[in-house]
């Protein structure tokens, strides 16, 4: 479904994303792992339209898509969450949720100022898909709080919920859980492989490495930019060249 090919990326003459390569399937957790300053953000940055890659080709169901803004990535149905979530603090969580949702509709604005019953069927609709997402989230009961107010975990739901319901068919999620309580990050892994099969397809960034090797079905690891090694968790995980990259060199 998605296939990433010999990206590069320059910031002010670093060299940040070496030559990456991979490919992601539908119905399939790919998990993107490695230390800091790997360049896993940056890639996710790439892959979305958010920055462009100096060089590579990027096709989502074989159509490029490396040229297409942000917004136009997304309607082709890649969509990605941030690292630190972007929610509206302003507003309710409903309500943030409900921006997602009339965002992702595809009535003109114009047609449903022309006809106000068009109008409030489509408020109606909007308002449904975002209560029927607070459900799927479990986060009804703070549904009329302000998202300033939730915890780190339930911020990550609401990012979450939010990507989600622009249907996307591939979703990067970047550190779902980072600075997540364990109860949270239990729910977030359900949502996760809830996701898989209903036949998303998801590229994970995760540090918890335990997390995203007891859920992803293949992983790829960076380091400095390059793909190092990429497999099954179980074949990554025993790679002596991923314990030299995150413990340092190991004696012979």
């Amino acid at each position: 479904m998605l296939k990433v090919q010999d990206i590069h990326k320059h910031f002010a003459g670093l060299h940040v994303l070496r030559g990456v390569s991979l490919e992601a399937d539908a119905g399939r957790i790919t998990g993107i792992i490695g230390p800091n300053g790997a360049g896993k953000s940056t890639l996710f940055s790439v892959m979305s339209g958010f920055v462009k890659a100096d060089r590579g080709r990027i096709t989502l169901e074989g159509r490029p898509i490396d040229r297409l803004r942000a917004d136009q990535i997304a309607i082709a149905g890649l969509v990605r969450t941030f690292q630190v979530p972007r929610e509206f603090t302003d507003l309710s969580v409903l309500d943030n949720l409900r921006v997602a949702a009339s965002g992702a509709s595809h009535e003109s604005i114009t047609a449903a100022l022309l006809r106000p019953a068009s109008r409030s069927a489509e408020e109606r609709r909007v308002t449904e898909r975002a209560e029927a997402m607070l459900e799927r989230l479990r986060l009804n009961p703070v549904a009329h709080q302000s998202a300033r107010t939730l915890s780190g975990g339930q911020k990550k739901l609401l990012e979450l919920g939010r990507a989600l319901l622009v249907e996307p068919r591939v979703l990067l999620v970047d550190e779902p859980f980072a600075g997540v309580a364990p109860a949270l990050r239990d729910q977030l892994l359900e949502h996760l492989a809830a996701l898989r099969e209903e036949g998303v397809c998801l590229l994970v960034i995760e540090h918890d490495i335990e997390a995203i090797m007891g859920v992803s079905d293949t992983i790829f690891v960076l380091v400095d930019g390059a793909v190092l090694v990429s497999g099954r968790p179980e074949e990554v995980r025993q790679d002596r060249r991923v314990l030299d990259a995150y413990l340092g060199t190991l004696p012979t």
